[in-house]
C-alpha cells in the first residue's frame, strides 16, 4: 500500500481578444489577436502520511513576489497548508499576456488579472479533491537539445537533463517535468500560445496521461530555432520540441525506480541581494550607454527616459539602502526529488553546479515570483550586458551586484540541506 496520495487539476486562464501580450522588448504594441493553443493553470497535489502540498504551473511569464505572496496565502487559508508547502511557478511564455506593469512590456488587463487567483484556486481545488493513491518514481534523461546558450551561441553550457518525476495510478500516470528553454519559440507574435512547454504537456496528454511542466534555469538559454534564425519559428517547431521531450519522458518513466514510502518536506527562506547603485551623476551616463548598446529597439529613447525618471525619483533611497528585500527561496522534496525554486530568470549555471550536490535536484525559476535575470559573476565582466545591466531597468531599475552568485548559491545550498 502506497503511503501517498497524488491529485491533479487544471483551469483555462486565455486572456480575451485585445488583452496586450508581454516579452521580447518594449513598445512592441503585441495584442492578442488569435489564439494559438490555451493557457492553463495546472496543480499537482500530494499527502503523504503526515503532510500535504500544493505545486502549480501557470502559462504565463511570470508573477511578481508580492502577488505571488497573496495567492499563496489565499490558497493556503482555503486548503489549510503552510505557504511552505504552496509552489507557484510560472512556465515563462512570451505569448501571453502582461501580468505585471513593466515599463514598454504590455498595458496589464487588471480584470483579466483580478480572475487570477480564483482561477488557481479552482486548479487546487480539483486537484486536492481527485487525489489517489499512487506509486511516485523519479528518473533523469539526457534530451537532445531543444535550448542553446543565447550568450555564447554554442551548446558549452546548457542543462541537457529533462527531470522526470512520475506518480503512477491504476490507470494513468501523472507526469511532474523540468527542462530548461526559454519559452520564446514563435517570436513576437500577436497570437497566444504557452509555446514548446504547453506543445509538451498536449503530447503526454495524448495518450490519457496528465502533465505539470516546472520551467528550468533558463536565463541564458533559447530555443535551437533560434540558431537559425531569430524570427520566423512556427507551430510545427514547437510540435517538434514537444514531442521530443515527451518521448524522453515516457522513456524515463518507464525506467524510474519507484520508492516504497516516499515523504514531503519543504523548507523556505528570505535573502535580499545586493544592488549596484551609481552616484547620481552617473545616471545619464548610464542612460547614454543603454540607448547605445540597444539601438535595436525603434523606442528605446522613451524607455530609458521614463527609467531615468524613476531611477532620479528613488537614486536616495536605493543609495541609502542598495538592497531587494524579501527574495524567496524555496525547496520541496518528494521522496528523494528534490525541488528547488527561485523568483527570476536564473541562469543555467545555477542549477548544473547545484546537482553537483544534489543529482536528483529539479530546479524551477520564475517560482514565487519573478525579480528578473540572474546572471553568474563572470557574466557582469561584458559592458552593456543585456541580462546584467539593461534588463533590471524592467525590474528594480538598477542592476544586481556580481556577489549574487556566492549569496544564492550559499542560501539555496542551505535551503536544501534542510530537506
Amino acid at each position: 500500500m502506497s503511503f501517498l496520495r497524488a491529485g491533479y487539476g487544471e483551469t483555462i486562464i486565455t486572456p480575451p481578444p485585445g488583452t496586450d501580450l508581454t516579452g521580447f522588448g518594449f513598445y512592441l504594441d503585441r495584442k492578442a489577436e488569435k489564439v494559438l493553443d490555451n493557457l492553463k493553470v495546472r496543480a499537482l497535489y500530494l499527502k503523504d502520511h503526515k503532510e500535504r502540498a500544493l505545486i502549480i504551473s501557470c502559462d504565463l511569464l511570470g508573477l511578481s513576489v508580492a502577488r505571488s505572496d497573496r495567492i499563496r496565502h489565499q490558497l493556503g487559508a482555503v486548503l489549510g497548508l503552510p505557504t511552505r508547502y504552496i509552489l507557484l511557478c510560472c512556465t515563462h511564455t512570451h505569448s501571453g499576456p502582461a501580468t505585471e506593469s513593466m515599463t514598454g512590456l504590455g498595458r496589464v488587463n487588471w480584470d483579466y488579472v483580478g480572475r487570477l487567483p480564483e482561477a488557481i484556486a479552482s486548479a487546487a481545488g480539483q486537484a486536492a479533491s481527485s487525489s489517489g493513491e499512487a506509486e511516485f518514481g523519479f528518473a533523469s534523461e539526457a534530451v537532445e537539445p531543444i535550448g542553446f546558450n543565447r550568450r555564447k551561441r554554442n551548446f558549452e553550457e546548457i542543462d541537457p537533463w529533462l527531470k522526470v518525476g512520475v506518480f503512477r495510478f491504476k490507470d494513468r500516470r501523472l507526469f511532474l517535468l523540468n527542462y530548461a528553454c526559454h519559452a520564446v519559440t514563435l517570436g513576437p507574435t500577436n497570437a497566444v500560445s504557452a509555446d514548446w512547454p504547453g506543445a509538451l504537456v498536449r503530447e503526454i496528454e495524448s495518450r490519457g496521461d496528465h502533465c505539470l511542466f516546472l520551467q528550468g534555469f533558463c536565463g541564458d538559454i533559447d530555443p535551437v530555432a533560434y540558431l537559425n534564425r531569430r524570427l520566423g519559428a512556427t507551430a510545427d517547431d514547437l510540435a517538434l520540441y514537444g514531442r521530443i521531450l515527451a518521448s524522453r519522458a515516457r522513456k524515463a518513466a518507464d525506467l524510474a525506480v519507484f520508492e516504497k514510502e516516499p515523504d514531503l518536506k519543504s523548507a523556505a527562506a528570505r535573502i535580499r541581494l545586493p544592488l549596484l547603485v551609481p552616484a547620481r551623476a552617473e545616471l545619464k551616463k548610464e542612460a547614454d550607454a543603454a540607448v547605445e548598446s540597444n539601438r535595436e529597439f525603434p523606442r528605446v529613447r522613451s524607455f530609458i527616459r521614463n527609467w531615468r525618471e524613476r531611477a532620479e525619483k528613488k537614486h536616495g533611497e536605493f543609495r541609502k539602502s542598495p538592497w531587494m528585500e524579501g527574495i524567496p527561496i524555496h525547496a520541496m522534496r518528494i521522496g528523494s526529488l528534490k525541488i528547488l525554486g527561485f523568483p527570476g530568470e536564473v541562469f543555467c549555471a545555477y542549477g548544473l553546479k547545484l546537482r553537483r550536490s544534489w543529482p536528483s535536484l529539479m530546479t524551477a525559476g520564475y517560482a514565487d515570483g519573478d525579480i528578473g535575470y540572474i546572471p553568474t559573476r563572470q557574466t557582469y565582466a561584458t559592458p552593456g550586458d543585456y541580462a546584467c545591466y539593461f534588463a533590471p531597468k524592467f525590474y528594480a531599475l538598477f542592476p544586481f551586484s556580481p556577489a549574487i552568485e556566492t549569496i544564492i548559491l550559499r542560501e539555496s545550498r542551505n535551503v536544501l540541506a534542510r530537506l
